[in-house]
Order: structure tokens, then C-alpha cells, then sequence
């Protein structure tokens, strides 16, 4: 799992592969699941690829309640 970290306010910002998306509308799902997420700070899906950047302050979230949210929105986070 590669974690790159970042210098603004100590965020940290990781990189997932999503599998199991077949449409960009349920990766819009996957995003509403992680807005509910407190300590996420800002993340991208590029929905050709179906990579997700997220940045995150590791003291409020866990990569684990990261990644469960994702599987509640429907795709399996693969880190890149």
C-alpha cells in the first residue's frame, strides 16, 4: 500500500484502484459514503480508470474505516 505523505496539516494521502464499479453513477454512491466519513478531507475518481485519491487526516480516520466505507458503497478498494 503506498501512502504518500502530505505536508498540509498533517494529512495523508493514499491512492485505491476501485473493482467492482460498472458505471460512474455508483462510483457517486461510493463518494456519498466517504463525504459521511469525519477526517477525509478531499478525494478525486477518475471514472475511466476508476482510481480514487484521498486525502486524509490519519488522527480522525483509519485506511480500514476508509476502506469499509467504500465496500458500503458498493466496489472493493485495492491499494495502488
Amino acid at each position: 500500500m503506498k501512502i504518500e505523505n502530505s505536508n498540509e496539516q498533517g494529512l495523508t494521502t493514499i491512492t485505491y484502484k476501485l473493482q467492482g464499479l460498472s458505471c460512474a453513477c455508483e462510483g457517486q454512491i461510493v463518494e456519498k459514503k466517504l463525504r459521511k466519513l469525519k477526517g477525509v478531507k478531499s478525494f478525486s475518481l477518475n471514472p475511466i480508470t476508476y482510481k480514487m485519491k484521498i486525502s486524509y487526516d490519519p488522527t480522525l480516520v483509519t485506511t480500514e474505516a476508509i476502506q469499509k466505507a467504500i465496500a458500503k458503497g458498493g466496489a472493493k478498494a485495492v491499494p495502488v
